[in-house]
């Protein structure tokens, strides 16, 4: 679970993470813990362009896993997946700051999450961008106890984009629902998980993709994503939020 979720911190963009819930299907998912693999591009609610048909199957070239393969296929209340208001503190990071820690992580495919966090020597925005999933309000990446890596905060950036925390706290249990239907999976690469993890907003996580757009609504979830999109990598769009500001962040 957690090098699945290394893996996706360094995959480009969030934008269209609901509009791309096309690719699906995982027949071997596991990645190492460095951030390679940075060129696949995440899915998101935007606008799903591939639902089930009204019998409930997939249509021919969807790629729905059969019964028994990952990503599960019992059904997963997301509503019940943890979920804290977003940590704000803009300007405790400089745009500089952020693009000198995206220009590391693109530069070093195989550095680890550490790795990253010694990159970011500014005591105000790395307070401001590492924290605890323990912590009262939630910052852009979030550790346990031990200090890895369990929690990306894409729904803190959503929440402030939209002005709206419920919109946020939605689109989080969706995102973190899916990693939740892709534990299963066996080994593999990050390709395999992105397919993993669009298969589940078609299946476990379908009522966690859906109420991203009943509670968002249609448009304010797109703008939202634009606004959380980063250059090269998912975790952008939190610390910009969260840390820079989204208007000085680009």
């Amino acid at each position: 679970m957690v090098k699945k979720l290394f893996a996706l911190a360094s995959v480009t963009a969030l934008t269209g993470l609901i509009a791309t819930v096309a690719v699906a299907g995982c027949s071997s998912t596991t990645v190492q813990e460095t951030a390679g693999d940075a060129a696949a591009t995440t899915d998101g609610p935007k606008a799903d362009a591939t639902k089930p048909k009204a019998d409930g199957s997939a249509d021919e070239d969807s790629g729905e896993p059969a019964a028994g393969t990952c990503p599960t296929l019992d059904p997963i209340d997301a509503t019940a997946l943890p979920w804290k208001a977003p940590y704000k503190q803009e300007g405790a990071c400089t745009a500089k700051e952020l693009s000198d820690l995206v220009t590391y992580v693109d530069a070093n495919s195989s550095a680890k999450y550490a790795d990253w966090k010694k990159t970011v020597t500014g005591a105000s925005c790395s307070k401001c961008i590492f924290g605890k999933e323990a912590d009262a309000t939630w910052k852009p990446l979030l550790e346990d106890a031990s200090g890895q890596l369990v929690g990306l905060n894409v729904g803190g950036c959503i929440a402030i984009a939209s002005a709206n925390e419920k919109c946020g706290q939605s689109y989080q249990n969706w995102f973190d629902c899916r990693f939740e239907a892709c534990t299963d999976c066996p080994n593999g690469d990050t390709a395999a998980l992105q397919k993993c993890l669009s298969a589940a907003s078609k299946k476990a996580c379908k009522p966690a993709f859906d109420a991203v757009g009943t509670v968002c609504g249609d448009t304010v979830i797109g703008d939202a994503e634009t606004a959380c999109n980063g250059d090269k990598f998912v975790f952008e769009g939190p610390i910009k939020a969260q840390c820079v500001g989204l208007t000085d962040g680009g």
